[in-house]
């Protein structure tokens, strides 16, 4: 089995499946532009649709319940996960057909709330985790949410 998928499962094992969104369990496979982030793109494809073609298909509706929990957080890590979630979802929709639907329309209010709730924590985070991008983590996320940034 693949280790990612196992890792995953893992995660839902131990009743912490939201951890695979929010940055507590990290999958990547690649280098990334971030460090010591999920990559979503490898998340998506080599954890969450061969679970749903594994045949479980709550998994779209646990998602939707993670991002928007994670959006309730003041935890910096957890809404760019939650925020990086609904990107990837949109980036595999446009390049494969995916076998399920997930509405994330009604979490855009969540979302933008949640950044500007912690746009300090962004415009200040000193983590390593986005050192690699040129900028504040807010002008990262915040036109992801309709924001300027910084």
């Amino acid at each position: 089995m693949d280790a990612l998928l196992q890792q995953y499962k893992d995660a839902i094992a131990a009743g912490r499946e939201i951890d695979c969104y929010n940055n507590k369990n990290i999958f990547c496979e690649r280098d990334s532009f971030m460090i010591g982030l999920t990559d979503m793109q490898v998340l998506w494809q080599r954890c969450i649709l061969p679970l749903y073609n594994e045949g479980d298909h709550d998994i779209p509706n646990r998602i939707k319940t993670y991002v928007k929990q994670l959006f309730e957080t003041d935890d910096v890590l957890s809404i760019y996960g939650a925020l990086e979630c609904i990107h990837g979802y949109r980036m595999m929709r446009l390049f494969y057909d995916l076998p399920f639907r997930i509405d994330f329309s009604d979490c855009r209010e969540a979302a933008k709330a949640a950044v500007l709730r912690n746009a300090e924590k962004f415009k200040h985070y000193e983590g390593k985790e986005f050192s690699s991008f040129d900028g504040t983590p807010y002008d990262l996320v915040a036109p992801r949410v309709g924001l300027e940034p910084a």
